[in-house]
């Protein structure tokens, strides 16, 4: 049974104030004040959009609750509530700012003037219905009846077509809701502002604030933003990409906030206290993917627990070797480039894992004059053995003195004696017709590198010394290995 007489029916597209702000001039002509008081209603508590006061607004102009509240805006301290959807207050506004002439001109005089849900949000620009710019008060209102003779009549036509992203907002607001899609799982708020501080990045560069852009070009970027965010994760990393490639820095120590701009600086600094939504874990996964991150360095509030690249001077800080020093190894090894000067080396970066060998062996390195204890040789047959390539150095040489500091991996090393220490251990009956390499060299069994790359390949028998390493602990047999020079 209706309690307010005559009736007039809620429009599903306006804002529950501007429901009350038409029943106030139509049946009380004094506003919206008198209107909630008439009605018992604390007109405080209304106003704040709080669910008891709704509740019995509700109950006295005979409307579904349900219906009102898809158009309430509640307060909570800095934020509103929207829809079970916690956003700013400068993103949705709940007083009446905005207004489209000709959507006014249509609803008759000011008594039946209705402020759409869609113009409260700080992205809408123009009216979707008619394409023409909206109109802003000088002070906002609480419904629209009370800024009577402050309002322009005169329409603003923009020649630019009417953003997708207008379409979704209205869809998102009216529609059937969609279950389970990339934009559905976060807020409105969420996806308009990584919108538009993408779009703003890509069209306008690094250092402009969105904020500061005019209300067409905010517009424009959040349109361009849109263009790869409702494409999903795949449309961001794609942005993404764009912005670190158009980013006008090269210098090696480079941060995020140089490659990536003020959108980084909004999801680092400028987001506290607000959640920004999936933008946030992408830009931090595409920071790690392309820059150097130390373990225990926090990206976006996020320490990294691994680390996923090296750098050049990542590299020479992890190995202890100057960084310039460095890049001419890593071009030794074909790691950078032959010629990259030291800022494009230093642009470059190296899967962790799997330069992570690289790294270990030249922690664990071996000097070239600890080489001959640790294989347990001459130094003249350390030399011997070097020269024929079968001890190859950590970094590969290309001339004679091509490489200073000559070192070894020891991985290397114990590769080349693993062979050894699979020998057969001496029978003692045959100690007195076996003897050392050195002495099958001098009676003519061949050179050192020549004896140790048959017994490696199995063309030439050996035993080994139980209580010596390496070559010290190789015996064989001075007579089979003149022999088999012979053949």
């Amino acid at each position: 049974m209706t309690q307010l007489l005559p009736y007039i029916p809620f429009a599903l597209r306006e804002t529950l104030l501007s429901y009350a702000g038409r029943l106030a001039a139509i049946h009380t002509g004094q506003g919206l004040t008198r209107l909630l008081a008439d009605m018992r209603i604390n007109s405080e508590h209304f106003i704040l959009g709080r669910d008891d006061a709704v509740a019995q607004f509700a109950e006295v102009v005979d409307v579904d609750l349900a219906l009102l509240q898809r158009s309430n805006m509640r307060a909570i301290g800095p934020d509103v509530m929207f829809r079970e959807e916690r956003v700013q207050k400068t993103f949705l506004v709940r007083a009446a700012d905005k207004y489209c002439p000709v959507c006014l001109a249509e609803d008759g005089s000011h008594r039946g003037w209705k402020q759409r849900l869609n113009w409260c949000f700080a992205p809408v620009y123009r009216c979707p219905d008619h394409g023409v710019s909206l109109n802003r008060l000088s002070t906002p209102a609480r419904p629209l009846q009370e800024a009577e003779g402050r309002l322009d009549g005169q329409p603003n036509e923009v020649e630019a077509p009417t953003p997708a992203y207008l379409d979704w907002l209205e869809a998102r607001l009216w529609g059937d809701p969609a279950t389970g899609t990339w934009l559905d799982e976060q807020s409105i708020q969420q996806v308009l502002d990584a919108c538009l501080m993408l779009g703003s990045t890509l069209v306008h560069g690094h250092r402009q604030p969105a904020k500061k852009l005019s209300p067409l070009k905010q517009e424009a970027a959040i349109q361009a933003g849109f263009d790869h965010f409702v494409r999903g994760p795949e449309g961001v990393i794609e942005a993404l990409d764009e912005i670190r490639g158009n980013s006008p820095a090269r210098a090696v120590q480079a941060g995020p906030l140089a490659h990536y701009g003020l959108l980084f600086d909004w999801l680092d600094r400028r987001s506290k206290g607000y959640e920004p939504g999936s933008i946030r874990d992408i830009l931090r996964d595409h920071i790690i993917e392309h820059d150097a991150v130390d373990v225990g360095t926090k990206v976006l509030g996020v320490e990294v627990r691994k680390r996923r690249y090296h750098s050049v001077q990542s590299l020479a800080e992890t190995v202890g070797i100057n960084r310039t020093r460095m890049s001419r190894l890593l071009q030794k090894l074909n790691r950078v480039p032959p010629g990259a000067t030291d800022a494009e080396s230093g642009l470059l970066r190296f899967e962790a894992d799997e330069i992570a060998t690289l790294v270990s062996d030249f922690e664990t390195a071996v000097p070239l004059s600890d080489v001959p204890d640790y294989i347990g040789a001459s130094l003249t047959q350390m030399q011997a053995l070097y020269a024929a390539d079968l001890l190859l150095p950590l970094v590969p040489r290309n001339s004679r003195g091509a490489v200073r500091n000559v070192v070894f991996a020891k991985r290397h090393l114990d590769t080349f004696l693993a062979p050894f220490e699979a020998l057969p251990k001496v029978d003692q009956s045959q100690v007195e017709e076996l003897h050392s390499i050195a002495y099958t060299c001098q009676r003519g069994g061949g050179t050192t590198a020549e004896l140790v790359k048959a017994i490696v390949e199995g063309d030439l028998s050996a035993f080994r010394l139980p209580d010596k390493i390496g070559l010290a602990a190789i015996v064989l047999s001075p007579s089979e290995a003149v022999a088999r020079r012979a053949i």
